[in-house]
């Protein structure tokens, strides 16, 4: 723009938005009929194809045409630098040493040559090369640094995602900074199945599926990191951005913080939820501009062309040829749930058993279940006619494929014996929630090739495919997730009915014990048994076979821990029925009475609550969950970060929560906490 530019005066830019040329119709979701994913608006692809509606989002009116990111305007002198990339080697298995290549466009605006000297410095190493540019000319320039005993950056439960300052100018016109990671990915395709390495060591992917950050693409800086904060704490490991669909630098720089490596799609969605794009000159164009822009962040881990399906040849052979020559130390695959991959599905509750007897034998891009939100969630999505019963209002929430309300309304009927009211139904359904995505994950501990769930945020006020709603409520769901994801993790096997110990990237633990108690309804023992064991990283062992007494109650308790020296470093707590899946016992528990003590703690620019919980009473207190509130108005402080949530407590038991909350997110107000729970009197 320069020859534009009015030096001295005010100047302004006009951009001109055009609609969409195939925008398709509007998607109505009612008790009716289930809508279609998708449409004809994937000819106009690369575009918000999921803003045409889907089954975890509702029409877009507008399909988010406009400009959703931030647009500025830069002085760069004569020499331009662009598209920088850092890569970086290391001699594995030694990581001692790290061999760093940094390198960038240089464009020269002037119609004259140019030179002059490229500096920087990576970290505090620094780096020069003088450099010689013809009138108007275009060169890539690399340069080389050593680094001895370098700080990697690694995935989130494996290391310190620990990120270099890097800058670069070229002398007398324009410099760019940024943060790079010290990293090297590495793949196999061996047997037909994917596998990853991280810097010499396997790396299992457990996390979800995104689809928008956001419906009306509002998130900023700060609500990513917020998100982002959520997926650490659940201890995942991957984001798949399903069909491209977010792309703002935000994401990613809160993915590179917070070490979960994002699997990358383009922008085509299953062959059946819209057509081929129209223009594959413009589609490739974009992904190039793409690709040189998000290439940087060390968090990026894979490329992927197509959701559930191959892309059209020329743009299959496109893509691949782009992720070569631009992002060569990366791996391409062409199809998200068939070839070194699987995924669709399944997509509903199902018995405990069948997550282990299905497990995946390849990395998993898509199993899902719904996860119904609280109701403190519910009452801000709906009008309270919309509540209860359930009617029209819950499919425009997205709870209207009848293949997952059928059988979730199953769970919650023959499982827990049915809800009368809506707060029957919401404390009911965090039990099968809370089951349902603590058995995703375990199951995939079979083989640890590594599963996303269908999806692990949500774009709007939904029922479904969410750990923590919209608002950014976590329910039962998330911590299932986070209990089912920790590093090293201890578990019951229904279907072998063997404890084990799932070592995803603790390194090699020696001198565990592990100890399993079959608790009867009303918290007394029947049956218990411990075993020592070590556990080397990337390995399930099965230390212990559970043995069933007689006399056990209707529904009982299984309850697991797993130690180190004294210390408890995993727990697990499961309802069990004599008749498989039948919990309805549960109903018959008196309300109990719990003693709670909450230290409340400023530290910097957060509040660090620190709640003491007490059973005082004669019968187990189950889904017990503690609420951050503002001390005056009560109302829920989100986000909020819970060690543990929706836990048990036996007779006597004491269990302490630890909550963090951003001082901004009080808004003024000094917080507390609220204790809520299945049976628990208020």
């Amino acid at each position: 723009m320069t020859d534009r530019i009015r030096p001295g005066e005010r100047n302004a830019v006009a951009v001109r938005v055009e609609k969409n040329a195939t925008p398709g119709s509007v998607k109505e979701k009612n008790q009716q009929s289930d809508i279609g994913n998708g449409g004809a608006l994937g000819a106009d692809n690369p575009t918000y194809h999921a803003s045409i509606g889907w089954d975890w989002m509702s029409t877009i009116r507008g399909r988010d045409t406009g400009i959703w990111a931030g647009v500025t305007l830069s002085e760069s002198g004569g020499v331009k630098i662009e598209s920088p990339l850092v890569t970086t080697t290391l001699p594995l298995p030694d990581t001692s040493r790290a061999a760093v290549t940094i390198e960038a466009t240089l464009r020269n605006l002037d119609a004259t040559p140019a030179s002059g000297k490229l500096r920087g410095h990576f970290g505090e190493t620094p780096f020069e090369t003088a450099v010689t540019l013809e009138a108007s000319a275009v060169k890539t320039v690399k340069v080389s640094v050593e680094l001895t005993k370098p700080k990697l950056w690694w995935p989130n439960g494996y290391g310190d995602p620990y990120l270099y300052p890097v800058e670069m100018r070229f002398e007398g016109s324009d410099a760019v900074s940024f943060q790079a990671g010290v990293r090297e990915f590495t793949y196999s395709e061996e047997g037909g199945a994917l596998k990853i390495w991280i810097n010499g060591r396997r790396f299992i992917a457990r996390g979800g599926n995104w689809g928008f950050a956001e419906s009306m693409l509002r998130y900023r800086a700060r609500d990513f990191e917020a998100a982002l904060r959520y997926h650490r704490d659940l201890h995942f490991t991957m984001i798949r951005d399903w069909v491209g669909q977010i792309g703002d630098d935000a994401f990613y720089e809160a993915c590179d913080r917070n070490g979960i490596v994002v699997w990358q799609d383009f922008w085509l969605a299953n062959p059946w939820d819209g057509p081929d794009p129209d223009d594959n000159a413009m589609f490739l164009a974009n992904a190039r501009d793409t690709m040189l822009r998000i290439r940087n962040h060390p968090s990026l881990g894979l490329y992927c062309g197509r959701n559930e399906g191959n892309p059209p040849k020329p743009l299959d052979d496109g893509l691949r040829a782009l992720q070569a020559e631009l992002h060569g130390g990366l791996h391409y695959i062409s199809n998200s749930a068939h070839g070194v991959v699987s995924g669709e599905g399944p997509y509903r509750v199902l018995p405990r058993m069948d997550y282990f007897a299905n497990a995946p034998v390849k990395m998993h891009s898509e199993m899902g279940s719904p996860d119904f939100p609280g109701m403190d969630s519910l009452r801000a999505m709906m009008p309270p006619a919309g509540r209860w019963p359930e009617n029209s209002m819950w499919p425009l929430h997205d709870f209207d494929l009848h293949f997952v309300s059928d059988v979730f309304h199953e769970a919650v009927d023959r499982g827990y014996g049915g809800a009368g009211t809506l707060a029957d139904w919401v404390s009911l359904a965090q039990f099968v929630d809370y089951d349902a995505y603590r058995g995703m994950f375990e199951g995939q501990s079979k083989n640890r090739m590594g599963l996303l769930i269908w999806m692990s945020h949500s774009a709007w006020p939904s029922l479904l495919w969410q750990t923590y709603d919209y608002y950014f409520d976590p329910a039962a769901g998330y911590f299932g997730a986070k209990k089912a994801c920790e590093p090293l993790h201890i578990q019951w096997n229904a279907l072998t009915d063997m404890v084990e110990v799932v070592n995803y990237s603790a390194g090699e633990v020696r001198g565990l014990a592990a100890h399993v108690e079959i608790l009867n309804l009303d918290g007394t023992r029947r049956w218990e048994k411990t075993a020592t064991l070590d556990s080397a990283e990337d390995t399930t062992a099965s230390p212990i076979r559970m043995e069933y007494p007689e006399g056990l109650s209707a529904t009982h308790f299984v309850r697991l821990s797993l130690a180190r020296g004294g210390e408890v470093v995993s727990t697990n707590f499961y309802l069990r029925g004599v008749r498989e899946g039948d919990y309805r016992a549960i109903r018959g528990l008196p309300m109990v009475k719990l003693e709670a003590t909450t230290h409340v703690e400023r530290k910097g620019t957060r509040w660090v609550l620190t709640t003491e919980l007490r059973n005082v009473s004669k019968a187990p207190a189950l889904m017990v969950r503690v609420k951050a509130v503002r001390e005056t108005s009560g109302d829920r402080i989100l986000p909020a970060i819970y060690s543990d949530n929706y836990i048990a407590l036996m007779p006597g038991e004491r269990r302490t929560v630890r909550t963090e909350v951003e001082n901004a997110d009080t808004r003024g107000e000094r917080p507390r906490m609220v204790v809520e729970g299945f049976n628990v009197g208020r």
